[in-house]
Order: C-alpha cells, then sequence, then structure tokens
C-alpha cells in the first residue's frame, strides 16, 4: 500500500535570489546552446579542443599538461 501525503505534493520553494536567477539563466541558456562540435583555445596550447558549452573565461582540464586552463578563444 502507498500513502500518499498531500503535504508532501505541495511546492515549497523560495523565491530565487537575483544572483541565483542570473546563474540558473546562465546554466540553462549554456545547456541549451550546446553545440558539439564547438572548438576553444586554451591559454596553454596551441591546438583547439572541443567542449559544447565552455566560454571565453571558463577552466577547462587540459589532458596534455594535466592541469586545468583557461578558455582564450571559442570557434564556432
Amino acid at each position: 500500500m502507498v500513502r500518499i501525503v498531500n503535504d508532501s505534493l505541495t511546492p515549497r520553494h523560495r523565491d530565487l535570489a537575483a544572483d541565483e536567477r542570473r546563474r540558473a539563466e546562465r546554466r540553462l541558456s549554456r545547456r541549451q546552446a550546446a553545440n558539439p562540435l564547438r572548438r576553444v583555445l586554451l591559454a596553454c596550447e596551441t591546438t583547439s579542443v572541443r567542449d559544447p558549452v565552455a566560454v571565453v573565461g571558463d577552466h577547462l582540464w587540459c589532458e596534455q599538461h594535466a592541469d586545468f586552463a583557461r578558455v582564450v578563444d571559442v570557434v564556432e
């Protein structure tokens, strides 16, 4: 027997603060704009790496140097 309590079905989410809302909107827009063929240039490499959602200023893992590197350019 499954018992469902009505109180558990009512949403109790609080309103998002302005900075939380901005982060959520950015995260959603980046997921929707994902392009699997996008290439990004890392600060430590001369070649580009594929990443569907990275933007300039993000840090990605560099396999060649085994460390994180900053994204300096995006090529669509």
